[in-house]
């Protein structure tokens, strides 16, 4: 009887300290998401992009929406140490800035940057902000998640 209640007792307080241990959570600090190089995207018939280097796809079709038009040639695509992502096209007037969720991109702000549009636009990454280029008129932006600095 005795041997029953040691048993017992080993394997609940086995199942115990292995709840325990399953039951708390690990966090990684510091964790640096950018992407050093834009990704430059060929939307394909239905408005998806595809970025296998990083293994992300999506529809760009309410952005172009956004933005009054039907198609673009190139999307414009970097991630921030944040981990947000900025995309852009030339001819839009805005970078649109998105915070990754559970299969979605969730908008977190459009940054206005020129209302005649943006021509040939790059993105780099800097310290601690993305740097917009219009090629054709050399301007220069500073941005992040919370908009232009």
């Amino acid at each position: 009887m005795l041997t029953k209640y040691i048993t017992t007792f080993t394997v609940i307080t086995a199942l115990l300290f292995t709840a325990m241990g399953c039951g708390s959570s690990m966090v990684i600090q510091d964790v640096d998401f950018s992407q050093s190089i834009e990704s430059v995207l060929t939307p394909d018939s239905d408005q998806t992009v595809h970025d296998q280097r990083f293994g992300i796809k999506f529809s760009i079709a309410k952005i172009l929406e956004r933005e009054g038009m039907q198609s673009v040639d190139e999307v414009r695509l970097i991630r921030n140490r944040a981990g947000y992502y900025f995309i852009t096209a030339d001819g839009f007037n805005n970078v649109y800035v998105f915070e990754p969720a559970e299969r979605e991109l969730k908008k977190k702000r459009i940054i206005e940057i020129s209302s005649q549009g943006i021509s040939n636009p790059a993105f780099n990454q800097r310290d601690r902000f993305i740097e917009l280029v219009d090629r054709v008129s050399g301007q220069t932006y500073n941005i992040d998640h919370t908009g232009r600095r």
